[in-house]
């Protein structure tokens, strides 16, 4: 044994962690490691103890009396890159444009998870779909006491949106809008007649619960008040000369709609596969460098964001919302003459919905309803494509997909004609 010792201790040493690891791992099982998964085939004690590392959760907190309350309450404070325990975003380098013969499949959400029912189906924007209210330490409720407090909720968030921001709805005696022409090709009606558009960004009505995060649920904690907001903006028609100065930004959704459209001819583009909002400024994109260098070397009159769907099943709805609004608001610094424009996060189809228990689109619409209150219909603008993609029942469109996440080659012209149809255009000078 001595000899073995000096001849591989290395070896020995590492062996030796990973009994100690496993060891931890299983002390922890029903402390800090509660909210991870555990397989003996596919991912045993020792892995979920370097999972939740990632997480921020080290093995000596195993010995922290309350340890495990302690980790939900740490997400809100935020914590580093944790998008390398997913992998939901498939590489379309290799994707066909419309054979129907791709085969990728999704590591980062099986079908049949465990816990998909408590999801509920895609839904309106700013429905809950059985996430749970309850703050922790409140009693447990019935499902009729849940009801009443999903609606409270609902009508807290318009009596938020209404009488905190002072916002009316259109007085349909004040005549007639004409419209003016714009320099691309495209029209534009005038504001006078609409609504004030109430000015800073919306609080969130409540905090997620620890059993939203031990759940990967994301909590719709802000309501449809955000999208609503935005939807008060009237868009213009354009050209793809609109696109002559924008920089698109974001995961492999956006590099389908740079492979397989022309807007590449006309835009710059800073994406690729597995893009999270974490990684978003300081990734170096191959042969072009960071988005940072590209803000300070050019001059954009647009910058289109798209990322979200990598990061779901990740902390909560608060560190999303937390880095998202960092990544808009370092943007809107160093380029303070761009509009931005925030896509809403595509949803998948009504198959996967139902069967998976994190990338589902109740999840989305929640982190969805989180970034539009970050619009002003100013400078920042939120834009939502599953209005061109979805199904009548709110889910990706199966025919135009082969993934279930992903749009197959030539439907990313939906994509394209959507955007040409929400161009932000300066209202021409007056006379």
């Amino acid at each position: 044994m001595k000899k073995l010792i000096r001849r591989c201790p290395f070896l020995i040493l590492l062996a030796s962690m990973g009994i100690l690891f496993s060891l931890i791992g299983l002390g922890g099982r029903n402390n800090i490691y509660e909210g991870q998964e555990y397989d003996p085939l596919k991912k045993p004690v020792l892995s979920a103890v370097f999972t939740a590392m990632k997480e921020g959760i080290y093995p000596w907190q195993i010995f922290d009396q309350g340890s495990a309350p302690v980790m939900a309450l740490e997400e809100s404070s935020g914590r580093g890159d944790q998008a390398d325990r997913l992998s939901g975003e498939s590489d379309l380098s290799g994707q066909a444009d419309t054979t129907g013969e791709e085969t990728m499949a999704l590591s980062g959400g099986e079908e049949g998870s465990a816990g998909a029912s408590a999801q509920g189906g895609a839904g309106s924007q700013g429905s809950i779909s059985g996430n749970s209210l309850e703050k922790e330490g409140a009693e447990s409720k019935t499902g009729a006491d849940r009801e009443e407090v999903s609606v409270s909720s609902g009508e807290k968030a318009a009596e938020q949106f209404v009488s905190g921001n002072q916002l009316g709805k259109r007085d349909p005696a004040s005549g007639t809008k004409t419209e003016s022409p714009d320099s691309h090709g495209g029209s534009r009606q005038p504001q006078a007649d609409a609504p004030q558009i109430p000015q800073g960004r919306l609080e969130p009505l409540r905090e997620s619960t620890r059993e939203e995060y031990l759940n990967h649920i994301s909590a719709d904690i802000y309501g449809d008040a955000g999208v609503m907001r935005a939807a008060q903006y009237e868009f213009s028609q354009v050209d793809e000369s609109y696109f002559d100065d924008a920089l698109f930004i974001g995961d492999s959704r956006v590099v389908g709609l740079r492979d397989y459209t022309d807007l590449s001819e006309h835009a710059d583009f800073y994406c690729e596969t597995s893009l999270t909002i974490q990684k978003m400024l300081k990734e170096n994109f191959s042969g072009k460098g960071t988005v940072e260098e590209a803000l300070s070397e050019n001059e954009y009159g647009k910058i289109y964001i798209m990322s979200g769907i990598n990061e779901l099943g990740v902390g909560t709805t608060e560190n999303f919302m937390e880095q998202y609004t960092q990544v808009v608001d370092t943007i809107r610094a160093a380029q303070p003459q761009a509009k931005i424009f925030i896509q809403g996060i595509m949803r998948v189809t009504g198959k996967k919905n139902s069967s998976d228990a994190i990338f589902n689109n109740s999840n989305i619409n929640a982190r969805n309803n989180a970034i539009a209150t970050l619009a002003d219909n100013k400078q920042i603008f939120y834009i939502d494509v599953n209005e061109a993609v979805c199904d009548e029942e709110g889910n990706l469109n199966a025919e135009y997909t082969f993934d279930q996440l992903h749009l197959l080659g030539k439907y990313n012209d939906l994509w394209k004609q959507f955007l040409m149809a929400h161009g932000a255009v300066d209202a021409p000078p007056q006379d």
